[in-house]
């Protein structure tokens, strides 16, 4: 699949893009089936899991654990794996970061009903900044995500700023300090099942808690281009196959290509903590005294 030249340029403009119908009926039964085999799993837990994060807000109804986060799902089950490789993904990727595209991380973030899952603005490039900015986050939704059940806001734009700082009193909290940004200015980016989205790794979102009856699950998926390497990465002998293996399309490499996007290194922090918990140490959140769905910014 191809983007055409102005959603390209949309892409570049704005610094996200929404792309309907990109995944078929049968593709998102496979999705919904593969990530209700962790569902299943959850079951048996009493804890989070290095790979199953349980959601500790909302549970159901007869008791069942709730997933609020399914860790590196393509290292874990081969539906996954395969999306992460979709060509028609690929295709996309290409047009935008280049033909050489490493894989960075995948996620499944599911919000349950009752006021699970908000996530505070932020920009990924604020917990992992790169030699280059040559990096993106496709969404999959695999529900529909809606205002109401807590779609992914963005700040158009935000990705030609400067470097937001993620840090509250010193302490890299992984989210901007409120009153950075007019709220006013921001989007939503609404998706029903089959749609993808795209954000550049420097813009500014973030999402609101699930107020609908319904989970939403949305499936992430990032990518870099080969020759952007971590800022804090230190790599040693026994790392390298695994990295050169990270390759999707086209040709690894040694060279690391350096552009003038400004970096806040993300440091000091508290502990080792998943960005749910990290952002638990903020004392003023975004979504204190929150408004009705209709108004909610995520």
């Amino acid at each position: 699949m191809v983007l055409s030249r102005e959603e390209v340029e949309t892409y570049q403009r704005d610094g996200s893009l929404v792309v309907r119908g990109v995944l078929g009926i049968q593709e998102i039964a496979e999705l919904r089936a593969a990530a209700e085999h962790f569902e299943n799993l959850a079951q048996a837990l009493d804890a989070s899991s290095s790979v199953i994060e349980l959601d500790d807000v909302a549970s159901g109804a007869s008791g069942e654990k709730r997933i609020r986060r399914i860790k590196s799902p393509h290292l874990n089950h081969d539906v996954f794996a395969a999306q992460l490789r979709s060509p028609d993904l690929l295709d996309m990727v290409e047009q935008l970061i280049g033909p050489n595209i490493r894989w960075h991380h995948t996620k499944l973030n599911a919000k349950q009903p009752g006021g699970s899952g908000h996530v505070e603005w932020h920009t990924d490039w604020g917990y992992y900044p790169h030699t280059n900015c040559d990096l993106l986050e496709i969404g999959i939704a695999i529900d529909p995500s809606t205002i109401e059940n807590g779609c992914l806001y963005v700040l158009p734009g935000s990705h030609e700023g400067p470097a937001f700082d993620h840090t509250e009193q010193g302490v890299f909290v992984g989210a901007v300090p409120v009153g950075s940004f007019d709220t006013e200015l921001t989007e939503p980016l609404i998706l029903e099942p089959g749609d993808i989205s795209i954000h550049h790794v420097r813009l500014l979102h973030g999402s609101g808690p699930n107020r609908s009856s319904s989970q939403r699950r949305l499936l992430l998926q990032g990518y870099a281009s080969a020759d952007a390497w971590p800022i804090m990465a230190q790599h040693q002998p026994s790392d390298w196959p695994e990295w050169d293996d990270r390759i999707l399309r086209g040709q690894p490499t040694r060279q690391a290509r350096l552009d003038r996007s400004p970096v806040r290194v993300p440091l000091p922090v508290a502990a080792a903590l998943g960005l749910f918990d990290t952002q638990r140490l903020m004392k003023v959140s975004h979504f204190d005294d929150r408004p009705e769905p209709e108004a909610v910014l995520s």
